[in-house]
């Protein structure tokens, strides 16, 4: 296989618990010709300090970004993105662990994918085992875990639900340069759920059914994993709400910056999509049937309710 050069991008933020861990399992992979892009969003603890140390005898470690306040882990992502310049990227939190072997094979996914459909935005994304601090094993599966159905990747999907997290995922610098292609993040969700929003829209998305890292759940998780329940989603109506909004508000952002690269069914299908938020009751659920952009499961009785409540 050929050995193209991977960024690794890791966005920092007082993670001196862990951080170090994170590192050696990066510098224990099978696969080494990998730079390692660290952007910190202005630690106040050790981070920097460890990071430095490691930079020190790894060449392949760059500190690209510190004393820079990011105010989160999207924009963060977003802003280490503007420093790799490699055929491909992946995103890295600080606090998991990667399996030997992770790079490996999401690089060779990657490049199966590029061979059958090349000079096209390319995602690939895997799974990974949900672990306590002290990384017992609390689910083999991620994607079960969360009820994620990773073969859910059209653009109408992509539109209404997320799919994978992006510590597993890898692009190519096609969904990269598309991805910076936006000014404000504001109206972005997430920086995953952004980058399979482009590859969804204008390339492809591949899913290795394998678990590559180890994701650590502990008390200062940004974004953690939740396990599904449908009774906790069905009594907190506001938030069913608030997420709706939120996929609405993003969809009006990918309008906003590809309106002249979407098709015009694509165009039609945000349209209906953004015309939720315009009325409520029955024309908002037409509204909805018409767009397509459906959760999955019992997720869609939430839709529905949310758009008989109205969201305006």
């Amino acid at each position: 296989m050929l050995e193209p050069l991977v960024d690794i991008l890791l966005a920092t933020y007082n993670g001196e618990c862990y951080i170090a861990e994170q590192i050696e399992s990066i510098q224990q992979q099978t696969y080494t010709n990998w730079r390692l892009l660290i952007s910190d969003d202005c630690s106040t603890d050790g981070t920097l300090d460890i990071v430095r140390r490691f930079a020190s005898m790894d060449s392949r470690i760059e500190i690209v970004s510190a004393n820079c306040k990011y105010g989160g882990a999207k924009e963060n992502f977003f802003a280490a993105m503007g420093y790799s310049d490699s055929s491909y990227c992946m995103f890295c939190d600080q606090d998991d662990v990667w399996l030997p072997n992770k790079v490996e094979i999401t690089l060779e996914a990657m490049m199966q994918l590029e061979a059958k459909a090349p000079l096209v935005p390319t995602l690939v994304f895997t799974d990974m085992k949900v672990v306590s601090t002290n990384l017992d094993i609390i689910d083999d599966s991620f994607e079960r875990f969360s009820a994620i159905d990773p073969t859910r990747t059209g653009f109408r999907q992509v539109l209404a639900q997320s799919i994978g997290a992006g510590c597993t995922m890898m692009i190519n610098s096609m969904v990269r340069e598309l991805a910076l292609r936006i000014e404000n993040t504001d109206d972005v969700i997430m920086h995953d759920w952004w980058l399979c929003l482009i590859a969804s829209a204008f390339g492809q998305i591949g899913y290795l059914d394998v678990p590559t890292s180890l994701y650590r759940q502990h008390s200062n998780n940004e974004v953690g994993a939740l396990k599904y329940s449908p009774l906790n989603k069905a009594l907190h109506l506001d938030q069913m709400k608030n997420s709706v909004v939120d996929t609405i508000r993003q969809a009006g952002a990918v309008r906003s910056y590809f309106e002249d690269i979407l098709d015009n069914e694509q165009l039609h299908i945000i349209g209906e999509f953004i015309s939720i938020s315009e009325t409520k009751g029955l024309s908002a659920v037409i509204h909805l049937i018409r767009s397509g952009c459906w959760k999955r499961g019992l997720r869609k009785i939430g839709q529905i309710i949310v758009c008989f409540e109205g969201i305006s």
